[in-house]
């Protein structure tokens, strides 16, 4: 990777001096951040070309087919059973089913906007919204989304979750989108899912289902492999929580920057978001069975991890995991670790340096108005209910 730093106004020697002896070799999100500032990208790195074929694997990789189950036990002394789906074949007999869009990425919304409207035109029944995720990743987001906003030009600052509803308010009725807004605290997986806990305990359930939404193709079973590990933790014995996961498509586009966001076209964010999904699959796993080599399980080793062809994706966890740690990177691949944080560094450092803050405004609008057009036009309340709108939406699918 040292080829790389020809694009900063550091040299390898003065760049791992600085992170070594200022930082303490770390990748935390203080040195991430630190290191930003004391080091400038003169120009943007050419992405490597990875191929379609890689990407596609990397979804087989980390997501879920359709009509996947996994058993595990849970909080309540029993055992449930995460099932997945696609976004137009929701199951059946759902308990309270919430619609939970998540996890970052700024194309999730419309991924919920289909399953929203094709379980509508199933069902006759308008499922709840709710999402979360406090900020952006470590610090790379900052200048997206630490900046003051109106709302309606800038749908993308403050939280990613207040994003998300500013997103689907811009697609459905706000009044649905913003019925169970809560405010949310915390930002890692675990986080959200303790968040989900407190929201359906607070709303007095004793049972929750919860179909998830993350518009990421590569990330189901990482998802499900450290939900399903912590349902079993008796601070989640007050509500049973049911898992659906609603597999999101492999979706991106080679249109130009101006017509898309970052993570709908090949990018160092988009490739971040892959790395950042399959990199932690192998790490401190136990099986459904409970055998484990680790001292402290983080999750559950998922189907086909074990026998994967990670040598397929080296390039890309080593040198894109701008939103992964080293430790992925000396489990899989024996890198050493100062070596790993330093991949880490420079690829936060170039992911910061490929988009600013236009692409996300005009790309969302961008979005939004293809979404708007494909759907048949926006949602007006002054002409209609918004179940007559669903009803009414074309029966194309979008993915």
């Amino acid at each position: 990777m040292s080829n790389f730093y020809q694009y900063l106004d550091k040299n390898e020697v003065e760049f791992n001096e600085l992170l070594v002896n200022k930082y303490e070799n770390k990748c935390n999100a203080p040195a991430r951040c630190g290191m930003a500032e004391d080091v400038h990208v003169k120009r943007q790195r050419p992405l490597k070309a990875f191929s379609h074929s890689m990407i596609v694997a990397a979804e087989q990789l980390g997501g879920l087919e359709p009509g996947s189950e996994f058993t595990y036990p849970n909080a309540q002394g029993t055992t449930s059973t995460a099932r997945v789906c696609g976004l137009y074949d929701l199951p059946a007999n759902m308990k309270n089913p919430f619609l939970y869009v998540f996890s970052g990425m700024m194309t999730a919304p419309f991924y919920g906007m289909e399953i929203l409207r094709f379980y509508y035109k199933r069902t006759k029944q308008i499922l709840p919204f709710i999402s979360s995720g406090k900020e952006g990743n470590k610090g790379l987001y900052k200048d997206l989304f630490y900046r003051e906003g109106d709302g309606v030009t800038q749908l993308i600052f403050g939280t990613e979750y207040d994003s998300y509803y500013r997103i689907m308010a811009q697609l459905a009725d706000p009044n649905w989108v913003y019925a169970n807004y809560t405010p949310c605290n915390d930002d890692s997986t675990e986080g959200n899912l303790i968040e989900l806990y407190e929201f359906a305990k607070a709303k007095g359930m004793e049972e929750v289902t919860f179909i998830l939404c993350s518009g990421n193709p590569f990330y189901d079973k990482r998802l499900l492999a450290e939900w399903m590990w912590q349902l079993k933790q008796e601070r989640f014995k007050d509500v049973r929580i049911n898992l659906v996961l609603a597999h999101c498509p492999l979706f991106y586009t080679f249109l130009n920057r101006s017509h898309a966001i970052p993570e709908a076209r090949p990018s160092e964010i988009f490739l971040g978001y892959i790395a950042a999904a399959l990199g932690p699959l192998p790490k401190d796993t136990i099986t459904f069975e409970g055998e484990t080599k680790s001292e402290h399980p983080e999750r559950y080793l998922m189907p086909g991890v074990a026998e994967a062809d990670w040598s397929i994706f080296r390039d890309l966890i080593v040198d894109y995991s701008n939103m992964g740690w080293p430790n992925y990177q000396e489990l899989i691949y024996g890198i050493d670790h100062q070596k790993a944080v330093a991949n880490i560094i420079l690829s936060d450092l170039f992911a910061r340096a490929s988009f600013d803050v236009r692409d996300y405004d005009e790309g969302i609008w961008g979005h939004i108005t293809r979404y708007r057009k494909f759907l048949g036009g926006a949602y007006d309340p002054e002409k209609q209910s918004f179940a007559d709108y669903l009803e009414g939406t074309t029966e194309k699918r979008y993915f």
